[in-house]
Formats: C-alpha cells, sequence, structure tokens
C-alpha cells in the first residue's frame, strides 16, 4: 500500500481552511501516484475521516464517538493514523462520494438523499411508511449494502462506497412555520424543504413545491419566508434551534426516513492489512449499536423540546392515519418504476430492504406496524 503523509492533526477550532488542506492533500496524494513515489512500510496508512454532522449531534455524541473511540486506540496497533475532520470540514454532504473517490478522505458520512443521482437505490431506506425504529431501520440498510448484494454490486461498488456502519433516523413528519399541519391537504400548495430523493417524492405525492437544501439552512429560509415547512425528523430540529422558528407539525405521520452511510473507499478497503480491516470492522460494529439506541432514545426527548418550546404536535389519530399512509405505495411505487425505467434493479432492492426489515425486527423484537 502507497503510504500517505499524514498531516498536522489540527484541534477542532483551528480547522478553518480545512478545505484548502484538502484540496492540497488530493494534490500531494495524485501527485506521489504519478511519480510512483512509494514509501517502505506497506502496512502503514492515514486514515482522513470526513464527517457532516457536529459532535453535539445525536449521531456525532454516539456512533462517531464510539467509531472513533475505537479507531484511535486500536488503529496505531494495526499501522494506522486517524485524523478526524466534523462538521463539513472537508466536504458538505453532497460531496462526500467525491471526497472518497478523490483521496480526500478514505472514509466519509454518504447520505444517499443528498447524492440521489449518483446512489439513487441506495435511497430505499428514506421511503415512506417504514420502521420508527433506528435499530431495525439501521441493521435492514447495512445489511442489504454488504458486498454481494443486490445494492452493493449495482450500485455502490462502482462508485468505490462500501459502507461500514448506517444512522438511521426515522420519523419524518411534515412541519410548518406558518400554517397548522393537521392533514395532507393542509400541504397542498406549499413550498416545502426537502432533503432530496426519497422526500421529494413525498412533497410531490402531497401537491407541494418542494425546494432541496440542507437542514442547516432551513432556520433562514424560514424566518424570510423562502420556504414555508418541512419535512424532517424532530431529532434533527433541536439541534439546529428549529423549534425557534417551526409552529406547527405532525406527530405519527410516518413520512420518511434519514440514512447516513459511514462508508470506507472499496478501494482502499482492498488495500489494508487483514488487521487494519479487522479494526474497522470492530469499530463499525459497536458504532452501530450506540447510534441507534442513542436515535430511539433521544426522540421522545427532542418531541418533548419542541413542545417545550412551543410547537403544536398533532399526533395523527387512529381515523387520520389511512390518508397518510395512502402516500406511502405511490411514493415507493413511482420510486422503482423511474429507476427501472433507467435500467436500475430497483424492486430487487425493495425487496431485499423489506425482508432485511423483517429479520431485523424479529432480532430486536420490534414492530413496524
Amino acid at each position: 500500500m502507497t503510504r500517505l503523509t499524514p498531516s498536522t492533526r489540527p484541534e477542532s477550532p483551528g480547522r478553518r481552511a480545512a478545505s484548502a488542506v484538502a484540496v492540497g492533500l488530493a494534490v500531494a496524494i495524485a501527485s506521489s501516484a504519478c511519480s510512483g513515489d512509494t514509501a517502505a512500510e506497506p502496512d502503514h496508512t492515514v486514515l482522513r475521516v470526513a464527517d457532516s454532522f457536529a459532535a453535539t449531534h445525536p449521531i456525532g455524541r454516539s456512533g462517531t464517538t464510539e467509531f472513533m473511540r475505537i479507531l484511535e486506540a486500536e488503529g496505531p496497533g494495526a499501522g494506522m493514523e486517524i485524523e478526524y475532520f466534523d462538521s463539513g470540514q472537508l466536504g458538505k454532504q453532497q460531496d462526500m462520494p467525491a471526497v472518497l473517490r478523490t483521496g480526500i478522505a478514505e472514509i466519509a458520512a454518504v447520505s444517499p438523499a443528498y447524492v440521489g443521482t449518483q446512489l439513487p437505490l441506495a435511497n430505499v431506506g428514506d421511503l415512506p411508511g417504514f420502521t420508527q425504529d433506528s435499530c431495525v431501520g439501521g441493521d435492514a440498510v447495512r445489511e442489504i449494502m454488504q458486498p454481494g448484494s443486490t445494492l452493493f454490486e449495482a450500485e455502490l461498488a462502482p462508485q468505490d462506497v462500501r459502507p461500514l456502519w448506517v444512522a438511521y433516523i426515522p420519523g419524518y413528519e411534515a412541519m410548518s412555520g406558518a400554517f397548522p399541519v393537521e392533514s395532507v391537504a393542509d400541504l397542498h400548495g406549499k413550498i416545502m424543504r426537502s432533503t432530496g430523493g426519497a422526500a421529494d417524492r413525498v412533497v410531490d405525492e402531497v401537491d407541494a413545491a418542494g425546494v432541496s437544501m440542507p437542514l442547516g439552512d432551513m432556520y433562514e429560509a424560514v424566518s424570510r419566508g423562502t420556504v414555508e415547512g418541512t419535512l424532517a425528523s424532530p431529532l434533527s430540529i433541536t439541534p439546529y434551534s428549529l423549534e425557534e422558528v417551526i409552529d406547527h407539525s405532525t406527530d405519527g405521520a410516518r413520512l420518511g426516513s434519514f440514512t447516513v452511510t459511514y462508508s470506507v473507499s472499496d478501494s482502499v478497503w482492498h488495500e489494508m492489512s487483514p488487521a487494519q480491516q479487522a479494526v474497522l470492522t470492530e469499530a463499525s460494529d459497536v458504532a452501530q449499536t450506540a447510534v441507534c439506541r442513542e436515535i430511539n432514545r433521544s426522540m421522545d426527548e427532542s418531541k418533548q423540546a419542541m413542545r417545550d418550546s412551543g410547537v403544536r404536535m398533532h399526533e395523527v389519530t387512529d381515523a387520520e392515519a389511512p390518508e397518510w399512509e395512502a402516500l406511502y405505495d405511490p411514493v415507493r411505487e413511482s420510486w422503482v418504476a423511474d429507476l427501472e425505467s433507467i435500467g436500475l434493479p430497483a424492486r430487487d432492492v425493495l425487496d431485499d430492504f423489506t425482508a432485511a426489515l423483517d429479520r431485523a425486527e424479529a432480532e430486536h423484537g420490534s414492530d413496524r406496524s
């Protein structure tokens, strides 16, 4: 393996120029590869981890923390030096596949919703109406992304993406800063922010106008009236202080989820020694368990924090549920039809996911109904 020359690991407050550093690293790596300059330590490498979440986010304070703890403790013994860049310092969420391909980072948080044109099949976990249990959803998504699966072979491997662990944020709701949200009809004609991918299809199905943007941009957009509402999980509202600008939300509409795959470059993985692969696998298994438990634990807290801030949470009643549930199949079927029309095995991937959900539910003793 080519030895990567390590850069000085910056402290979090001082990484203002990380993007420039990343470009320099990519150039240095490319130059080294072109010149054939290799070092004599085949089992030594620097692993740069590009994260799009802050340490205060439930993903950051659970899965990422545990992942980094094991990598930093056991990585040096396997010949790995770890450098961690949080909060999008090495690129925005939509840049993460390119960050892996170009060698800016060896591990990155890849969110299929933000890279729908590159990873449309991987967006299957974000479709509406599935499990509200993060452990069930995360385990199911992780299973269908493993080497040998339809999803991995058809889409992830060609993009040089090898998922290590998955953070699955369920429970997407319809939220508004300007109007009550008590029925599907309340969303008709409204300007709704969406993550992209499957969430865009839900916005279209409720006859609203979609605007794709990261949740971090939502505060200003609602404050200025650029958008009127959003689809989002309560879990992601308080980290961005959005409870200050959101006044209304459904509770129980089950309009989708948000999947984050912490992935390694597949080509880098195959260059690693068995010992290095074993450390990554151990860290990933621990992170997978930690992140889903924290997400499940934090969901009720997030909803209560929204209520405490004055957000009116409309609980979907048994009588109202069929109206929201009527959205699920049309959205899933349009996703399948559109992707199959361009030659992608969407039906097989959807079937794999629903079967994996059943296995995960049996293991966790959950009920996604």
